[in-house]
């Protein structure tokens, strides 16, 4: 068999031009052609910086208590705080950082000082909704809700005209109207009292044998008789009565105190269980007086109050009615008496009086200019810029004013009830309950985008929004500690 040399096409070219040229062709050049002297390696053509690019790692955070309250108006647990001082945007910084606000303290001439704060124009929140003056005026108003119970105390500071607002009227017409309350009932003192230090200087003139046309003449007498004159038994009269309505609706918020501070020891000496007695409001009544020592169990098992009446705790409790009875003739019907002790952990049920019939009162004056709805020492100056004015300012009034979170408006409030000229600011005033409903959402313009809680583990992206830049942490991982 013949053997065929195989030459390649690139060789075979080559020799052919070599012998049409009449030049000779050595073995080495046709090894030259067939076997070069390198081959360049895969990747060759790549250089290498000597830096390896890896994907930023999370951040791993632990907290101790969490409960999903993640609006910054009531976030106190460290986990919530935690989400909040990541999600959302405060008015300072802490770390050198530039702040989201230029603050600004000026000294007016009539004394007060005012603090303006001007928000950046680029404060965005993570749903990309624009942050500025109306998200700082409606948190706020918030937390200087008559009705705002939370960490912040921004209540307590000296804002112009908040008492005012507070009210519902301005300062003269209220000090009109809170000094005639005060004239009138003078701290539980009611026409009753002044007809018995007349009845009192009267029977002493009897006994000595004074001739009743010159009792006049009696200093005691007669001033007991002009204080009589003088008082004013109508508005007397419509004050008693809202003192005991409001005493009597208190009796259902101190029974459900005492049903929730003392669960614990409330079942002792009862054949009941304490889920029994929170399905009955009987039984709850009942506990609330033995609490209270308005009454006590007998050994038969039924209850008999300290006025004496008694209940079969079978078919027949005692009601609501029965227990504001037992306390009003247990304080005599002192209501500031009853307040001074039993009014813990409860809204000041007397001041909630007062403010009402002198707000009534005031509206029923010939000089009422209307009700008072805005603060006025709270002014919006532009859309970036707030200015607050104080009858005095110290560094710790000014802290507590600027150690706040803006709270978007439109994720925590209601944009439509939202209306300067109207003096609403996206919520009912005195009621804060549907912000309330919102306490669970995490949106807003702060460093990190809430993503999701799995059981006890909360997730959070670095923002794309926030005013300084994406964070390089990728991604924040809260667990429990």
């Amino acid at each position: 068999m013949k053997r065929i040399l195989r030459i390649p096409m690139l060789l075979a070219v080559l020799l052919a031009l070599a012998l049409l040229s009449g030049c000779s062709v050595t073995p080495d050049d046709v090894l030259d052609v067939i076997a070069p002297t390198e081959s360049p390696a895969p990747g060759a053509d790549l250089t290498f910086s000597g830096v390896v690019e890896q994907e930023a790692e999370p951040l791993y955070m632990t907290y101790t208590d969490l409960d999903g309250t993640f609006c910054p108006f009531w976030a106190e647990k460290d986990g919530d705080r935690t989400v909040v001082s990541l999600t959302q945007l405060s008015l300072m910084t802490r770390d050198g950082r530039p702040a989201p606000a230029e603050i600004t303290r000026l000294n007016n001439e009539d004394g007060s000082t005012s603090i303006l704060i001007r928000l950046r124009s680029d404060l965005v929140c993570s749903d990309g909704t624009p942050l500025d003056a109306d998200d700082l005026l409606f948190s706020l108003y918030v937390m200087l809700d008559t009705d705002y119970e939370g960490p912040y105390q921004l209540k307590t500071l000296p804002i112009r005209g908040l008492s005012s607002y507070w009210n519902g009227i301005d300062a003269d017409m209220y000090s009109k109207y809170v000094f005639l309350y005060d004239d009138t009932y003078r701290n539980g003192t009611y026409d009753k009292d002044f007809k018995d230090a007349l009845d009192k200087a009267a029977n002493e003139l009897k006994q000595q044998g004074v001739p009743e046309d010159r009792w006049m003449n009696n200093t005691a007498y007669r001033e007991a008789y002009q204080d009589l004159q003088s008082y004013d038994t109508e508005r007397a009269e419509e004050i008693r009565t809202a003192v005991e309505a409001a005493w009597k609706q208190d009796s259902y918020a101190l029974v459900d105190y005492i049903i929730s501070t003392y669960s614990s020891t409330i079942t002792l000496g009862t054949k009941y269980t304490i889920d029994e007695i929170r399905e009955f409001e009987g039984l709850q009544v009942m506990c609330a007086m033995r609490e209270r020592l308005f009454g006590s169990l007998n050994d038969d098992g039924s209850f008999t109050s300290s006025s004496g009446k008694t209940w079969d705790l079978l078919t027949d409790f005692p009601t609501i009615d029965d227990f504001y009875e037992e306390t009003y003739a247990a304080y005599k019907g002192d209501a500031e008496q009853y307040w001074l002790i039993e009014g813990v952990g409860r809204p000041n049920m007397l001041e909630t009086v007062e403010n009402e019939l002198v707000l009534k009162w005031a509206s029923e004056d010939p000089e009422w200019h209307g009700p008072v709805n805005a603060i006025s020492g709270i002014e919006k100056l532009d859309d970036l810029t707030v200015s607050v004015t104080f009858d005095y300012c110290d560094d710790i009034v000014a802290y507590t004013l600027t150690d706040i979170y803006i709270a978007p408006l439109h994720v925590y409030g209601d944009t439509e009830s939202f209306d300067i000229e109207k003096e609403s600011f996206g919520f009912t005033k005195g009621d804060l309950m549907n912000v309330m409903l919102n306490a669970k959402i995490s949106i807003g313009a702060g460093e990190y985008v809430y993503r999701l809680t799995d059981i006890r583990t909360v997730y959070l992206d670095a923002s794309e929004s926030f005013y300084l830049g994406k964070n390089e942490t990728p991604e924040i991982i809260l667990s429990k500690g």
